[in-house]
């Protein structure tokens, strides 16, 4: 195969064959993640670049890249499914002996407007953070029932951990598990008064976060939610001083390899 750079400025293509009457050529997205995309491989470096590192506002797309509104939110959705293939592929199961793990619930809104009133759409999340690794997980629920929340621990939590909740009652089954359940009454108090180590203040503090990203994106359709909860958690997971850069380009390699 020979690399060829057209002079007409279109991208550089593979010939097939060598030989005089074989004109046969392929273009170098065929058969790997950018096939199908029309953007320039340049701006859709930058475009992946500035993302990683997580500075791609559509002002700045569209000041910067040049790049149209409607573009920059398509390409947008598509990282969040590379970063969401990612966790899929590489699954976090948290805690263990001598760990502690804080879980709890969130509401997670979107204001409507409706004849000049403001209504709140909410959808629940549910999430745990270990204290000592700092590891985490985020699930969009259904709701906050035992039948949807006990089994989503034991998936996300090993046995023997300690878990910390508050007094919800989807959790009172969770002391038949494999676990160490203690708990604090948040219509009481956030920290229990016996013993300051049992609280829910880590994962609070997580939630905060989340919500933080939503609100600069000035709330997320219920569509998109699991979409932007991955990136956040693809944001979370990466290692001190890994290049955020690196690891996209990585994760498009090694989920979309070249056919």
């Amino acid at each position: 195969m020979k690399l060829t750079v057209e002079r007409n400025g279109k991208a550089p293509r593979w010939r097939r064959c060598r030989k005089a009457e074989c004109k046969t050529e392929v273009s170098l997205r065929t058969g790997t993640w950018f096939e199908g995309l029309k953007l320039d491989f340049r701006t859709a470096v930058l475009f992946i670049y500035s993302w990683s590192n997580d500075y791609c506002s559509t002002k700045f797309c569209s000041k910067e890249l040049g790049l149209s509104t409607n573009c920059s939110v398509s390409w947008k959705r598509l990282l969040r499914e590379v970063a969401a293939e990612s966790l899929l592929s590489n699954p976090l199961v948290i805690g263990g002996p001598n760990c502690t793990v804080e879980v709890d619930e969130t509401l997670y809104a979107k204001s409507k407007f409706h004849r000049g009133r403001r209504y709140p759409k909410q959808w629940v999340v549910f999430g745990g953070v270990c204290r000592e690794t700092g590891e985490s997980f985020l699930v969009p629920v259904a709701n906050r029932s035992s039948r949807t929340l006990i089994p989503l621990i034991r998936q996300y939590i090993r046995p023997g951990t300690t878990v910390m909740t508050d007094c919800w009652a989807g959790y009172r089954s969770l002391s038949r598990e494999d676990y160490t359940h203690l708990r604090v009454n948040h219509s009481i108090n956030f920290v229990h008064p016996d013993d300051p180590e049992v609280h829910t203040q880590t994962v609070e503090s997580l939630w905060a976060q989340v919500k933080r990203s939503n609100k600069l994106r000035c709330g997320t359709r219920r569509s998109e939610l699991d979409s932007y909860l991955c990136e956040f958690m693809w944001r979370r997971r990466l290692r001190p001083n890994e290049d955020p850069f690196d690891k996209i380009l990585g994760d498009i390699a090694r989920n979309w390899p070249p056919l």
